[in-house]
């Protein structure tokens, strides 16, 4: 009986933080501000907001690239046709003229769902 309440408590106090996690994002408010108003612990927000954001996001998938034929291993591209899209994590994609827009669609596509 006693392991059925504790798994009634965390299953209440997961779905609680659950519910201010969402309101705090719909509020504008900062985390901070958040908590602060709502008189709640600011490192336990942030636990439970990176614990349901990793729950939320599905498998990382990769994307077919496909290399044009006239690439050449080593090349290196005129720094004017680059573009390059710095993401969080420390991710860094550089693009050049002959890039498909397709493929940098779905490339993009896939690492905003991560």
């Amino acid at each position: 009986m006693a392991r059925q309440t504790n798994q009634n408590d965390r299953s209440h106090r997961m779905r609680s933080w659950q519910a201010h996690i969402k309101a705090q994002k719909k509020s504008g408010l900062s985390r901070a501000a958040y908590c602060r108003q709502h008189q709640l612990s600011y490192h336990a927000a942030t636990y439970w907001s990176k614990r349901f954001s990793k729950a939320s996001n599905p498998e990382t998938t990769l994307v077919p690239v496909t290399i044009k034929s006239g690439f050449k291993v080593g090349a290196v591209p005129d720094p004017r046709s680059v573009l390059k899209v710095l993401l969080p994590n420390r991710i860094v994609i550089e693009v050049d003229d002959g890039f498909s827009p397709v493929t940098l669609t779905k490339l993009l596509m896939t690492l905003e769902r991560r």
